[in-house]
This record gives structure tokens, C-alpha cells and sequence, in this order.
């Protein structure tokens, strides 16, 4: 066996001799380097990564400390990355023992449920299925419940549109978006806070969403509700049972200015009973026009409208009676003055007798 193998390399010529040496001496460097310290990555880096993390980055690129990172392109790493549909863009750096991962994500504004599978709804309008695995990442976006494919696209048109000031920080405050109808706006959209406020807006307005922050140290009690307004750049605080009597009464303000059209006082006596009271349909409550109050018409209690609170008030439980102020409400009816008490009850009085600036009332 010994005088073959010399006979062989006898037969070799000097080039072949250099070849193999040096294949020879590949191999057995690159052995040296698989099994040596140098050959692995000590340190793991991952930025722009917001949703994922980075445990999760470097699961989908099949990295680790004990990867021989030089061995692999970093093309490589980089398409197992971007398998993961959140993931926009990602580039890989390597020197030093040091493997990077630079990771770009989509914009993600919500999630909604169809049939029984959850999806991620993206700012460009992009579905990406939400798999089990990924599901603890709802928290950073609210649930888009109950909306069509037409109105999410329209509101990831307004969130695209303002993406600088409608931004991540935002998004995460939200927990629910649901759409919201009123008789002025069939698409307005209700949001349920984080904190436990809500938020009326049409879609013109999601905009305002981004002085949501600054209005909070503004706000005093809890789980109020506010109403943005585009037009005006306002955020104003309403009553939660009560939107629809909120923008009637802004509606009704404006339209005293205007003149009566014929029609509208028409139907108006029509609906007046003898007692003067007259059924407003959008709250079903009564109103009288001659004191300003509004009346139930089973329990015939009365209420009055407060404009500070944008809510109704009981008559009989008014902390600040009209008494406090002879100048409000005061009318003449069948040769008398008409007032409230300190109880809120009606009280007619002769003038000639009693004196509203000094009494406040008057009894016979």
C-alpha cells in the first residue's frame, strides 16, 4: 500500500502537488474556523423593530450566539425575516461578531375580526392575517368592530393622511372603534378609550385625535365623552347619554338668528297643546316656549337645559333657583307675573303688590 501511494505522488506533477496542498489547507482552516470562537456571533442587534420583538426577529431569521453568522449571506437572514408580513424592510450588518438587524415595520391602526380568524388592518389598507403566536400584539391597536370594507379603507385613507401627528402613540390609546350613526351624520365613528372616555367624530375629524393628550389635563372627572370638531379645532365635552339633544341644541341656537320659515310654525301650533307645550321629537320630552322648560309627558316632571353641562337638569333640584336672579324668566300671564320658587314650583303673584326684584316670588 506504502509503494502505491509513493508511486503515485511520484506521478504527480508540481501543479497538481500545489493544488492539493491547498485544498487541503482549506479545509482544514475552515474546520479550525467552525470550531473556534471567531466564528460566532457574541452580540445580537435589533432596532426599528416596535411590534415584534426582538426575541421574535431573530426566531424568524434562525439566529442566534451560536449561529456561524459569516458562513451564512446576510441576504439570507433577510428574507426570513420579511416572510413575517408586519415586516416591511430589514438589512442585516455583520462585522465584528456583531449581527444587526435594521427592521422597518408596517403601520398598523387596528385590528378586526372575520369569520374566526383576526386580522391587522394597515395604514395602506393591507390585511395581514393575525396568527395565535402574534395575537398579545393587539395591544398596541384597537378593535375595528362592526365596520365594512368601505369604511375601513376610508378610515385608513384619513389615518395615511395624517400619519405625523395621528401616530403610534395615538393608536394606543384607543381600545374600540365602532361606527356611529346621528341624525346629522350616518358615519361618524365612536371610540372607547383606554382610560375609559369616549370620543364622537365624524371622519373629517379623526384629525383632532392628535390634541387628545392636551386635552386630558383640561378634563376633570372620569369616563367623560367628547365630541372633536374639525371645523371649529375644538374637542368639547358632552354628555355621554346624549349626543343627538347636544348637536340639536347647537342646531337651534343657530337657527334663532334666522327667520321662521312658515311651514316649520305651522306644524309647531299644530303640535302646542292648550297649556302651551309642545312635543319636541328628537328628546320626547314636552317643551314650553314660555318658560323654557321641557316636560315629561308621563311623569309631567320638569326639566330645564343646562348649557354649561350640556344636560338636563331637574327644576325641583336646581341648586340656583331663579330667585337669585329676578331678571330670568319672568312673564305675564293673564294679568299676573309668573315665577319659580325656591322649590322650583310655579307662583303667580299680583305685580302691583309684590315686587320680583325685592321678593324674588311672590304668593298671594
Amino acid at each position: 500500500m506504502v509503494k502505491k501511494l509513493r508511486r503515485w505522488i511520484k506521478r504527480l506533477s508540481l501543479k497538481s502537488a500545489i493544488v492539493l496542498c491547498a485544498v487541503v489547507m482549506v479545509l482544514t482552516t475552515c474546520t479550525v474556523y467552525v470550531f473556534s470562537f471567531d466564528s460566532k456571533a457574541h452580540v445580537l442587534v435589533c432596532t426599528g423593530n416596535y411590534y415584534l420583538s426582538d426575541s421574535q426577529i431573530y426566531d424568524l431569521a434562525k439566529a442566534s450566539r451560536d449561529s456561524h453568522y459569516r458562513l451564512i449571506p446576510g441576504f439570507v437572514y433577510e428574507n426570513r425575516v420579511k416572510q413575517m408580513p408586519l415586516v416591511d424592510s430589514v438589512d442585516v450588518q455583520k462585522a465584528n461578531g456583531r449581527l444587526k438587524f435594521d427592521v422597518k415595520e408596517k403601520d398598523v391602526i387596528g385590528y378586526y375580526v372575520k369569520g374566526d380568524k383576526n386580522y391587522m388592518l394597515t395604514i395602506d389598507n393591507e390585511s395581514i392575517p393575525l396568527d395565535q403566536e402574534y395575537l398579545k400584539l393587539i395591544i398596541h391597536f384597537p378593535l375595528l368592530n362592526g365596520f365594512t370594507a368601505k369604511q375601513r379603507k376610508d378610515i385608513c385613507v384619513q389615518f395615511k393622511k395624517h400619519k405625523k401627528v395621528l401616530n403610534r402613540s395615538i393608536i394606543e390609546k384607543i381600545a374600540e372603534m365602532v361606527p356611529y350613526k346621528t341624525s346629522y351624520d350616518k358615519n361618524m365613528i365612536k371610540m372607547t378609550m383606554q382610560d375609559g372616555n369616549v370620543v364622537y367624530t365624524s371622519l373629517s375629524s379623526l384629525v383632532m385625535m392628535a390634541k387628545y393628550q392636551a386635552m386630558l389635563t383640561q378634563l376633570q372627572g372620569e369616563n367623560v365623552c367628547l365630541l372633536l370638531d374639525a371645523n371649529n379645532s375644538a374637542i368639547e365635552k358632552i354628555d355621554c347619554g346624549d349626543l343627538k339633544v347636544t348637536k340639536k341644541k347647537k342646531k337651534t341656537t343657530k337657527k334663532k338668528a334666522d327667520e321662521e320659515k312658515p311651514a316649520t310654525e305651522s306644524q309647531d301650533n299644530q303640535n302646542q297643546s292648550e297649556d302651551g307645550w309642545t312635543m319636541d321629537e328628537e328628546t320626547g320630552l314636552e317643551y314650553n316656549a314660555m318658560t323654557g322648560l321641557y316636560r315629561d309627558p308621563t311623569t309631567k316632571e320638569e326639566y330645564i337645559w343646562n348649557e354649561q353641562t350640556q344636560t338636563f337638569d331637574a327644576v325641583n333640584s336646581q341648586d340656583q333657583s331663579y330667585d337669585q336672579d329676578p331678571s330670568q324668566d319672568w312673564t305675564n300671564q293673564n294679568g299676573y307675573d309668573t315665577g319659580y320658587d325656591d322649590y322650583g314650583y310655579t307662583d303667580y303673584y299680583d305685580p302691583s303688590q309684590y315686587d320680583p326684584s325685592i321678593y324674588g316670588y311672590g304668593y298671594e
